[in-house]
């Protein structure tokens, strides 16, 4: 509106200023030479409404260009705003404040509850083991040279499992304990006598396996 009040002032005073000066030149021309035909007097008239209407004509073009330009401006700015709700104070100044959507806000509730409850799982999935230790892992069979026996029965009296069944030191652990080793759950079934300390031997079903297992040094928890 600003804008639009000056162009039209300025326009106001450009018309002035010609007519004005139109007829001080008028005025002179008459007083300088009596004898200036009507031919002359309407050709001037002419020339002098031409002007008028050529800066009238170009006010008015950039009085267009300029509401224009002011129209796109606030279509962008409607438009970037448009996502979001906002909030128009009827001041000198427009103010446009964004307001934060019902939707987002639960969006970030949510992920804050799922990431208590990732924490918590993991939490309780880590306190479902307790270390005991790095063990010597060794493997054995049911053959005679592991066992001096191939009967395949343990000290606790059950068959003896690939998968399943452990030797360890029954002062340490007792019979059923569940050891977890590398991932994998085993039930303490059986014992011997160069298993001390630190020592665990897991059965496997043939001897090859056994000596593929070889020996190793691995973290053994035990479940709560």
């Amino acid at each position: 509106m600003n804008k639009t009040k000056l162009i039209t002032g300025i326009v106001l005073f450009a018309m002035t200023l010609v007519i004005t000066v139109s007829s001080c030149f008028y005025g002179n021309e008459i007083n300088n030479d009596v004898k200036l035909t009507e031919d002359k007097v309407k050709a001037l008239q002419s020339v002098n409404a031409d002007i008028i209407t050529k800066s009238v004509n170009q006010v008015s073009k950039l009085s267009t260009n300029v509401l224009n330009t002011n129209t796109a401006a606030t279509n962008n700015l409607l438009a970037d705003t448009s996502e979001e709700p906002i909030v128009i104070e009827s001041n000198d100044s427009i103010k446009i404040t964004k307001k934060k959507s019902k939707s987002s806000k639960s969006k970030k509730k949510k992920k804050k509850k799922s990431k208590k409850t990732a924490k918590n799982k993991r939490k309780k999935k880590k306190s479902k083991y307790i270390k005991v230790g790095t063990f010597k892992v060794t493997g054995y069979c049911s053959c005679a040279r592991c066992c001096g026996k191939s009967t395949g029965i343990t000290a606790s009296g059950t068959v003896a499992t690939a998968g399943r069944t452990i030797a360890a030191d029954t002062s340490q652990f007792s019979f059923g304990s569940k050891v977890v080793i590398n991932g994998h759950t085993y039930t303490v079934e059986d014992r011997g006598g160069a298993i001390r300390g630190n020592r665990i031997d897991i059965f496997f079903s043939s001897h090859s396996k056994a000596l593929d297992w070889g020996v190793r040094y691995c973290d053994v928890y035990v479940k709560r």
